[in-house]
């Protein structure tokens, strides 16, 4: 954002704001809603989605006041969430059992037929959000480099490059959980061309049962955790943008 104040003139710089603005405010609607159905799974139907849609706005707001203790804090924050979602979803891909040959023969020749382009295309519409790039550029800045040294700017960037090759790579195994859980469920079914996220939950349900702990609530705390991290750094992303 200081980039682009820097090298566009007036008009441009708030045309860019407001396509970031319009983008983050799509992305973040559907955030505060999957946290909302998650909520929602999690009482037993208790609070109903307006009520989870309050609470995921609320604590939102509380979360971001960590990054007055450091911006640590607010990282360490995010870690706890994302292992949570990762763990729940692990659980859920290890409950259904998936056949390990079929899954490696599906990552190393993908093939995909005319009716699932278009959740390809949403599968990479979930990965790649534009915000991201704020909010990285932001945290780099976060650190005390000194740039006339350049081997201490080498070193930072290629810690920078673990980092994001370790965050891609977790990207990479929760989707694969996900989406496998489901084709493992119910691909080639009638059942695959309804289910949304509202009504995941309960056909996962259906198909899997129970188990140590049914695979509702288990999906259920994934998606919560899920929720409110993208929510979290979509709110916190839409700060750097001002």
């Amino acid at each position: 954002s200081e980039l682009c104040r820097a090298e566009y003139p007036t008009w441009a710089r708030y045309v860019l704001w407001s396509m970031a603005e319009i983008a983050l405010i799509g992305a973040d609607i559907q955030e505060v809603i999957g946290s909302a159905i998650a909520i929602q799974i999690l009482s037993r139907g208790v609070l109903p989605l307006w009520a989870g849609v309050v609470i995921t706005a609320s604590d939102c707001f509380l979360f971001l006041f960590l990054e007055n203790y450091g911006v640590r804090k607010l990282e360490a924050m995010f870690a706890v969430l994302i292992a949570t979602m990762g763990l729940s979803f692990a659980w859920m891909f290890g409950e259904t059992k998936p056949s390990g040959k079929e899954l490696m023969i599906g990552i190393l020749l993908p093939r995909l037929s005319s009716k699932t382009i278009r959740r390809a295309v949403g599968v990479v519409g979930c990965v790649i959000m534009p915000h991201n790039v704020f909010l990285h550029s932001a945290l780099v800045q976060s650190r005390k480099i000194d740039p006339k040294r350049k081997s201490r700017v080498q070193e930072a960037l290629n810690y920078y490059l673990i980092e994001s090759s370790v965050a891609l790579f977790i990207s990479f195994m929760i989707n694969l959980f996900v989406t496998t859980v489901f084709a493992k469920g119910f691909y080639g079914t009638e059942k695959a061309n309804n289910i949304g996220l509202v009504n995941a939950g309960q056909y996962l349900e259906e198909k899997f049962g129970g188990g140590l702990l049914p695979i509702l609530y288990i999906w259920g705390i994934g998606l919560l955790a899920a929720g409110q991290s993208s929510t979290i750094t979509g709110t916190y992303a839409g700060t750097i943008y001002n």
